[in-house]
């Protein structure tokens, strides 16, 4: 089964094979609810105040240099790990393209078409005595996962 997750200004849907909207982001009556993040990450997007708590916690707070150096090369470490199926990051770009001449305006539209808008996707199943259903998250929203 194909399905498509579309990212638009506004919120992420979720398109069955013959184009109907089974799931968004902005709960409407009568379709499934998803998940912003989970739809974020699928596309690339990470929250880097959340990564750098989750890291936070990893490590105690007694204040020493050890400390520090183990958050920062671990930052480091997600940084690349993130980015490491890009060609180029967005800073790269935008540096590349002021030391051009095209404008600020092109340099959006340049990065926006580089970004998809579409992915192939597919909901998360377990099995529940040998029927397969569809796994929700904590505030019931879908699960999905990229092909």
């Amino acid at each position: 089964m194909e399905i498509k997750l579309i990212k638009t200004e506004v919120n992420y849907l979720l398109k069955n094979e013959e184009g109907v909207i089974i799931a968004s982001t902005s709960i409407k009556k009568g379709i499934s609810s998803l998940s912003k993040q989970n739809c974020d990450e699928l596309f690339g997007v990470f929250d880097v105040e959340k990564l750098a708590s989750e890291a936070a916690d990893n490590y105690d707070s007694s204040g020493n240099w050890h400390v520090a150096y183990e958050l920062y090369k671990s930052g480091f470490n997600k940084a690349m790990e993130l980015n490491k199926g890009k060609v180029f990051t967005y800073n790269q770009m935008v540096s590349a393209i002021t030391e051009s001449s095209i404008s600020h305006r092109l340099l959006s539209l340049i990065i926006q078409d580089l970004q998809p808008t579409e992915i192939e996707v597919e909901i998360d199943m377990s099995n529940i005595y040998a029927v397969p259903e569809p796994k929700i998250d904590s505030e019931g929203n879908l699960i999905l996962k990229k092909i």
